[in-house]
């Protein structure tokens, strides 16, 4: 995908987090921009994975235009995984979580009052 280092990990508090690695010692690791990773059975029966931001980038005055967070994490409090892969699709979702781009939505031509504008910040399937 990209030479960027991502880390999947549990926390003290149980939750699965995911970010892209900004130092890791052997003590500690800062993670970038970390999210939670959740799974919850839907009323059909097909488990949904959603990603929360564990602080959201419109909280952060921006310096340079960058929102990035940053969160260190002590070794001796998480549990870092290891020899596995994460899967692409939440590498994506990841991505489009801390880098959203608006996207405008196109005025229908059968529509003269226009469209408002839909700004998508989450990916809908």
């Amino acid at each position: 995908m990209s030479d960027t280092n991502y880390t999947t990990f549990i926390d003290n508090a149980g939750r699965c987090l995911f970010g892209e690695v900004k130092l890791d010692t052997d003590s500690s690791l800062t993670v970038k921009n970390p999210v939670m990773i959740t799974v919850q059975q839907q009323q059909n029966g097909q488990m949904a994975v959603q990603l929360f931001p564990l602080f959201f980038a419109e909280f952060v005055q921006p310096e340079e235009g960058d929102r990035s967070n940053y969160f260190t994490y002590s070794k001796d409090a998480i549990a870092v995984g290891s020899d596995f892969n994460i899967e692409p699709r939440i590498i994506e979702q990841y991505l489009k979580i801390v880098n959203p781009v608006l996207e405008q939505q196109q005025v229908v031509n059968d529509n003269p009052q226009g469209e408002p504008e839909v700004i998508k910040l989450f990916d809908e399937e």
